[in-house]
């Protein structure tokens, strides 16, 4: 897939002395460049290419230099990093215990109509096989381990969230609140009876300009987003942060920010809780 990359001359000081967020390098005068379509931000050829010519959920580039203009002027960052949201190293599905006492349950009852007087027999067999199943289904037939056979071997992507004091950065990309007109953090229930069955949180930002774009959070454990939610907190100085759970017990930790933060904080009332 074709895309515009530009040779940065003098005529370019406002490009100049950029950082591209995925080297970390200063791009200089002679560098090509590509600027993203949606967000305009920077990156070096070579960095376009290692992402696989994608940025903001899409491939499509300028075709020129943009002019001078304030959200591209190179910005003083801040080192004051606030806290990470690292990705969990077994995020277990909500259903993997579910699935196998089930199917275990289902196995023994299956057992006992074929053997009705051995019942332990029954038992033991039915629970074996289902943790059987359980470990083909979840091991040698998991996405990793396809991959791995058919020698799709593939660098593991750093997915974690880095909070500083005047952004925001996953691996590929930085966001800046004075560019942010709204955060808002959600998590809904699939189910709101079962509190463990949630679905992944998510991180929308809104811009200024009219984009939006939505981040999948690394992790569902309660304990790491706690910490996320009361640095995010912190933000709400400098634009609004909106925060909303379904999760009985991080929608009280949610209220309980709101009381304890001064800045504009809005709080979605999760009204099923209550029903």
């Amino acid at each position: 897939m074709s895309y515009y990359s530009h040779k940065l001359n003098s005529t370019h000081s406002h490009i100049i002395e950029r950082t591209d967020p995925i080297t970390g390098d200063a791009v200089k005068e002679n560098d090509r460049v590509v600027f993203c379509a949606v967000c305009k931000s920077c990156f070096l050829e070579e960095s376009w290419g290692y992402m696989k010519r994608r940025h903001c959920e899409q491939h499509q580039t300028l075709d020129a230099v943009p002019a001078l203009s304030p959200t591209i002027l190179v910005r003083k960052r801040s080192e004051k990093l606030l806290t990470i949201l690292k990705e969990s190293s077994v995020e277990n599905s909500d259903y993997t215990v579910f699935s196998f006492i089930l199917m275990a349950v289902c196995l023994t009852i299956l057992f006992c109509i074929i053997y009705p007087d051995k019942f332990i027999f029954s038992v033991l067999w039915g629970g074996s096989i289902s943790l059987g199943l359980f470990f083909i289904t979840h091991v040698f037939f998991s996405k990793d381990s396809i991959n791995f056979l058919m020698g799709n071997i593939k660098i593991k992507e750093n997915k974690n969230i880095y909070l500083f004091e005047d952004r925001l950065e996953t691996q590929k990309e930085i966001f800046y609140w004075g560019d942010i007109k709204q955060i808002k953090f959600e998590r809904k229930m699939r189910n709101y009876r079962l509190n463990s069955l949630s679905t992944i949180p998510t991180l929308s930002l809104y811009f200024k300009d009219g984009d939006r774009q939505i981040k999948t959070l690394p992790t569902k454990d309660h304990t790491r987003i706690h910490l996320f939610l009361q640095q995010l907190a912190k933000i709400s100085k400098f634009t609004e942060v909106y925060l909303y759970s379904e999760q009985l017990q991080e929608y009280q930790t949610i209220k309980q920010i709101k009381k304890n933060t001064k800045g504009n904080i809005i709080v979605g009332e999760p009204y099923k809780l209550y029903s």
